[in-house]
């Protein structure tokens, strides 16, 4: 099976934005930085993180354990970038 290449950050990274934006903000790309909270600021909550992960996992065909479902992780948007790339 040949496995589709992973778009480079910057496309992972305003596909997790636009994402976020429509899911939890109406469509609202504007503030919503790389570096924004999201759990934190209450963007997104638990169950939100939950909705986030099945996006990821669905649209990036990657597979998330719970051991990576963590603040550090979910809290911004360079975080869920960077554990698609890391699970890749």
């Amino acid at each position: 099976m040949v496995q589709t290449p992973l778009p480079d950050r910057t496309t992972i990274l305003a596909e997790i934005r636009t994402f976020v934006a429509n899911w939890f903000r109406d469509g609202r790309e504007e503030g919503l930085q790389a570096d924004t909270p999201l759990v934190t600021s209450g963007i997104v909550d638990s169950a939100g993180v939950v909705e986030v992960v099945e996006f990821l996992e669905r649209h990036f065909a990657v597979r998330l354990t719970d051991a990576d479902i963590s603040l550090r992780n979910c809290n911004t948007l360079t975080g869920l970038c960077e554990l698609v790339v890391s699970r890749r």
